[in-house]
C-alpha cells in the first residue's frame, strides 16, 4: 500500500469519506430526523490545526510501525515479540494524551 502498488486501502478510505460526506449532505438537505423524531443536528466546529498535527503524528506512528492498533495484542500472543515495542509506544501516546487532555482544545 505505501509503495502505491496496491490501492485497496486507499479505495476503502476514499469510499468511507465519500459515503460519510454523502450522508451528511442528505441529512442537511432533507432535514432528516432520528428514530425518536428529533432533528439530527450536525454542529459546526471551529477549525483547529491541532487536529491536523495530531492526525499526522498518529498516522506517522501507524506508518512507521506498520501495525494497525487493533491486532497488536493478537500478534504479541502469537509470539511476535517486536510488536511489544509498538504496543508500549501506543500506551505511551495514550498516557501522554491523558496528561495533556485538560490543556488541549476540544
Amino acid at each position: 500500500m505505501f509503495r502505491f502498488k496496491d490501492p485497496y486501502m486507499f479505495l476503502i478510505l476514499g469510499s468511507a469519506v465519500l459515503t460519510g460526506g454523502l450522508f451528511v449532505l442528505i441529512i442537511k438537505k432533507f432535514n432528516l430526523k432520528n428514530f425518536y423524531g428529533e432533528p439530527i443536528v450536525i454542529p459546526k466546529k471551529k477549525f483547529n490545526k491541532g487536529y491536523i498535527i495530531g492526525g499526522m503524528i498518529f498516522g506517522m506512528g501507524w506508518f512507521l510501525s506498520g501495525l494497525c492498533p487493533g491486532p497488536m495484542a493478537a500478534l504479541i500472543g502469537a509470539g511476535y515479540l517486536p510488536v511489544i515495542f509498538a504496543f508500549l509506544s501506543a500506551l505511551l501516546g495514550t498516557y501522554t494524551y491523558a496528561y495533556f487532555k485538560n490543556k488541549l482544545p476540544h
